[in-house]
């Protein structure tokens, strides 16, 4: 793509925007001011609604880490300026509540002297157990309700209305509201889409745009902690998104390793690629620190995956040898009071400081030597790079996946076995005993972290556009189409054996290659794919299966739920849906002496 020929419009999807974050929003904010230098502006993109988020914003901008090329683009703040594009038909509503006789209880105003309202809380019923949040213009107008109750579920309706009060949208969800409005956003031609966050990516399975791929950015190992890579458990977060990786235009990863990891058990090489993360280390302003041998620094969230006890450890050993050195811990987390209470068991009062969060971490590194990397796994380990580029040489663990892409052993820093506290301390007492070394492996640091930092990221984030496009367009023809997954019933067969029909209700008949239907199970605890069985024969209305009664065999875990899917794969393309029932006020049901009930439901 050339950028002095096509603007490109750059959306940043994170879940929501704080004056506080960690890793993977200061990636994304990063990444955004990135494409804002190429073409001028770039957006940050968020859900929740809050009426604190301009003020945020601005405030962000003031202290360097948001740019202001970069916009903050969030579906309630847009509505309360511009109109939602109204729905081609709206739906009724599944259900509507009992009681209408919503009355205020609370009223949330924008920040700043004007007055102006942004929602209003109310309730209904005569325990006040049906909510409703309106949300208003600043000229008063109203632009979303938001009701929720309960009938046989939970449920909610979500409606938007134009400037004369016009209802022109409404969704059963809010998930389904921030798709439809995302779409209105961001689905054109020359638009670049990059999800973040594990949350949203979620919410945006389902989510179809025609014209701008979906692309979802690892920033951690797929699988979770201590779980093998090809085999194992897969973490709770990207579970979900890899069981629906179909609906995903474009894999991003920060590393190599990391992509051949999810390629070596998953395949699909071509919507796969590696972009690191962007660097954005800025210069130290004088006067700059004085670099001590015996200052160390821990710096990231306090939460055990980045474990920083193994940190406090190194320190005990290394003042058991007779050192005198000082640990600098910069960062907060759900870890910080256990942190307090090891130094306190350490009896390490003297050698440990604790900083809390800090807008000057590039000062921090430069004052200290070496940075004591103890993560438990990672994607790509940005806090790394930030440490070379003030000189700070990392000692590390070797673990999955980021220090061995940044650290040179020897040369930039050390790796140590993962877990092995005497080695990282004996490689932080070579630095502390020879200056000679530290000065020399300071120096390459720097080196490398500015010429990692002069990469042109984005020119490869062009690249991954172009080519996720072309894959689009070619799997358009196998678009999965719209199918049901209803439960029509089963007969229990000799040898303990099912025979399941399954109604889909898919229009199969133009469809360029065949429809093959499966039933997936799926481990609901780990949301891992157990086994699949393909349909024995479909019709234009059902899917039937037989199923042998060593389907689940061994791989079923002792206790845990296993949920049945109906899946439906056209050529490369594909879809998931949890299999349920028809609607029904009798709902049968199986009690644990193998007896057959029924409930009655409404």
């Amino acid at each position: 793509m050339d950028s002095t020929q096509q603007h490109l419009n750059a959306y940043m999807v994170t879940w929501k925007l704080e004056r506080e974050f960690g890793g993977m929003t200061t990636v994304c904010i990063q990444r955004a001011a990135a494409f804002a230098e190429r073409y001028g502006s770039a957006a940050v993109v968020t859900f929740p609604p809050s009426p604190q988020l301009d003020q945020i914003a601005a405030e962000l901008v003031q202290r360097g880490k948001l740019s202001p090329k970069v916009h903050v683009l969030n579906p309630y703040a847009f509505l309360a300026e511009h109109e939602l594009d109204p729905q081609a038909s709206i739906p009724e509503p599944a259900s509507e509540p009992e009681h209408q006789d919503f009355t205020g209880t609370e009223q949330v105003y924008l920040p700043g002297d004007n007055g102006t309202l942004f929602c209003e809380h109310s309730t209904a019923g005569p325990d006040e157990q049906i909510t409703r949040m309106t949300y208003y213009r600043g000229d008063g107008t109203v632009f979303l309700t938001d009701t929720s109750f309960e009938d046989t579920k939970p449920r909610r309706i979500v409606e938007a209305f134009d400037r004369s009060g016009i209802l022109v949208a409404r969704f059963p969800s809010a998930a389904a509201f921030y798709r439809h409005w995302l779409t209105q956003i961001v689905d054109h031609p020359d638009s670049l889409v990059v999800v973040d966050s594990k949350f949203t990516a979620k919410l945006l399975a389902s989510w179809t745009p025609i014209h701008v791929p979906k692309i979802f950015a690892f920033h951690s190992v797929h699988v979770a902690k201590g779980q093998d890579l090809a085999s194992g458990h897969l973490s709770k977060g990207h579970g979900p998104i890899i069981a629906e990786r179909s609906t995903w235009d474009g894999f991003v990863f920060l590393t190599r390793a990391q992509r051949k990891a999810y390629v070596d058990r998953f395949g699909e090489t071509d919507s796969t690629f590696v972009i690191p993360n962007p660097l954005n280390a800025p210069a130290v302003q004088p006067p700059v620190p004085q670099r001590s041998p015996l200052n160390l620094i821990a710096a990231g969230s306090l939460t055990p995956n980045k474990n920083v006890a193994a940190a406090l450890e190194v320190i005990a050993e290394l003042v058991r040898r007779g050192k005198q050195p000082t640990l600098h811990i910069v960062g907060e987390g759900n870890q910080s009071e256990a942190l307090v209470q090891k130094v306190d068991e350490l009896e390490l009062g003297a050698h440990v400081v604790f900083h809390g969060y800090s807008d000057q971490l590039p000062r921090h590194f430069a004052s200290c030597t070496a940075q004591l990397f103890t993560s438990t796994n990672e994607g790509q380990a940005l806090v790394i790079l930030e440490a070379q580029a003030q000189g700070c040489i990392p000692v590390s663990f070797d673990i999955n996946f980021g220090p061995s892409d940044s650290i040179i052993d020897g040369h930039n820093g050390f790796l140590v076995p993962h877990g092995d506290i005497q080695a990282m301390a004996d490689r932080v007492q070579s630095l502390m005993d020879d200056p000679i070394l530290a000065a020399e492996l300071s120096e390459n640091a720097r080196t490398f972290a500015s010429e990692y930092q002069s990469r042109d990221l984005v020119s490869r984030w062009e690249e991954t556009l172009s080519l996720t496009k072309m894959l689009k367009n070619l799997g358009a023809k196998n678009r999965v189409p719209h199918f049901e997954a209803k439960l029509r019933g089963v007969d229990f067969l000799d040898g303990q054996r099912l025979h399941v029909r399954v109604e889909h209700q898919a229009q199969l008949e133009d469809l360029p290659e065949p429809a093959i239907f499966e039933l997936v199970f799926i481990n609901r605890r780990s949301t891992e794919e157990i086994a699949s069985v393909a349909a024995s024969s479909v019709d234009e209305q059902l899917a039937a299966f037989d199923l042998e009664p060593s389907l689940l065999g061994e791989t079923q875990e002792q206790d845990a739920a296993v949920d049945m899917n109906l899946r439906l794969r056209i050529g490369k393309a594909m879809q998931l849906k949890r299999l349920g029932l028809p609607e029904s006020k009798i709902l049968p049901y199986f009690t644990k002496h193998k007896n057959l009930s029924f409930n009655r439901r409404g």
